[in-house]
């Protein structure tokens, strides 16, 4: 972890760069609003301050709210309101740190079980009803004077691999492709910004990353669908684009092909020079770089990220954004088991399967307390006791570099493990469909976001207490 001095020499030698905006990872609320500052009081002129926000500002920003995934807010029992208040919420936090552009919602479609990226990420497999959501969010987002942007266009849904790894290909038919690119037709005139997917459509006469061919972004998003907004890259240090450049740098590509921003290039230095260099010996470079000069200027000052002033927070956002967590934990597979019962001692175990460790607080604190807060006696972590039920916590979902969307080998043999007891009953926060492919009743709670956790344990209270009666 980079020291905030070491974040603050990067900050200058951009800004000398003159750098077009700044992304947020992992940072305290507090420091990234004194950054935030800083970048604003030294910037020449707008800039972008962006982060991923798909599950609430505190996704990113530790200290601020967060929300469930996008496929648990579609599966509430009133989802679209759902949604408007976590993007309005997400909005009004992050614009009173300064930030100005979300990087969310995401419309790819959940349809590829073997997806190893998107799974929760997504509003769900009905395009229509993915577009429905995502217009939600996104109307609600920039009415709080924050940029959205759509990803990843167009669509990263039908992908067995992660594009962070290596170039992933769609073989889906042109025809079975305007699915995945409804959702994005459906928002293409309201939303500030598009996010390009560094995967290949063949159907789509495209044979390399759609970032970096101007049949996609030009024709389809601009020509065909009528976008005006901002395209911006996914981050360019992904080996999905990295690699599949020949003489011109993955930058210089990305711009001629028609996107305006270029997120997260690993050696800055060197993007702005071949970007420079090529304007000079091209003057269809160059004529593209005005052009994307022109539409960022146009669009950042809708969205200036010096107006903090924007809106309000709720005073009861932490309650809401647990009511909505709680109201997205499901069962799959049939209800609580009568043998789980709030007035007899439980253990709970966990079983971490994502490739980053939780930042917070160990995984299953969170549970456990509120349990104990709700009454249950809940033994301290130790060897199984015969006669008393074991809850299993797993934490499972989509991330960068993970591989997998299926439970990892080592984490399924010691899941099936302790499903083999005779009262073992898991909480998932993952994709249902887990849940779904070990034929074994549970309780869904979609993410491991700090909200997830007592949202999980309030409604397997809830549950358990209405079967007892």
């Amino acid at each position: 972890m980079d020291s905030l001095d070491d974040v603050r020499r990067r900050i200058e030698v951009a800004l000398k760069l003159d750098a077009g905006g700044f992304i947020f990872f992992g940072a305290e609320a507090e420091a990234a609003g004194r950054l935030a500052e800083e970048i604003l009081a030294a910037a020449a002129g707008p800039v972008w301050l962006a982060a991923d926000l798909e599950r609430g500002a505190g996704q990113h920003l530790r200290g601020l709210t967060t929300f469930p995934p996008p496929g648990a807010l579609a599966h509430h029992p009133e989802a679209e309101e759902a949604v408007r208040v976590a993007a309005r919420s997400t909005a009004q936090e992050a614009r009173a740190l300064g930030l100005n552009l979300a990087l969310a919602p995401v419309l790819d479609l959940d349809v590829e079980a073997r997806n190893p990226i998107v799974g929760t990420r997504s509003f769900g497999s009905d395009p229509a009803r993915v577009a429905e959501l995502a217009m939600a969010w996104i109307a609600s987002c920039q009415a709080e004077g924050v940029a959205a942007c759509a990803k990843h266009f167009p669509g990263h849904g039908r992908t067995t691999a992660d594009s962070h790894a290596e170039l992933p290909v769609v073989h889906a038919s042109r025809e079975i492709l305007q699915a995945d690119l409804a959702p994005f037709r459906a928002v293409a005139a309201d939303v500030a910004c598009v996010m390009s997917a560094h995967v290949a459509y063949p159907a789509l006469g495209a044979d390399g990353p759609a970032t970096l061919e101007p049949a996609i972004l030009e024709g389809l998003l601009r020509s065909d669908m009528g976008f005006e907004g901002l395209v911006l890259t996914d981050a360019l240090n992904m080996s999905g684009v990295r690699e599949q450049t020949g003489a011109e740098t993955p930058e210089v590509a990305a711009l001629h092909a028609g996107c305006d921003l270029l997120l997260y290039p690993p050696d800055l230095a060197r993007a702005v020079t071949a970007v420079e260099q090529a304007a000079d010996a091209s003057k269809v470079v160059a004529a593209r770089l005005s052009e994307s000069l022109a539409r960022v200027g146009r669009i950042v000052t809708r969205f200036p990220s010096d107006d903090r002033s924007n809106g309000s927070m709720p005073d009861d956002l932490a309650e809401k954004a647990a009511a909505i967590s709680s109201a997205c934990v499901a069962t799959v597979g049939g209800g609580v088991p009568g043998w789980l019962d709030p007035e007899r001692p439980v253990r709970v175990a966990t079983i971490w399967d994502d490739r980053e460790e939780p930042a917070r607080v160990p995984f299953g604190l969170l549970f456990r307390e509120m349990l104990k807060t709700a009454g249950w006696d809940v033994l301290p972590p130790g060897p199984a006791d015969p006669g008393v039920p074991i809850i299993v916590l797993v934490a499972s979902t989509p991330q960068a570099w993970k591989g997998t969307s299926d439970l990892t080998l080592t984490a399924r043999a010691a899941l099936e493990g302790i499903l083999a007891g005779e009262h073992v009953y898991p909480v998932l926060f993952g994709h249902p469909r887990l849940l779904q492919g070990l034929g074994h009743p549970g309780l869904c709670a979609w993410a491991t976001e700090p909200g997830m956790e007592p949202a999980a344990a309030w409604q397997l209270d809830a549950l358990a207490r209405r079967g007892a009666n």
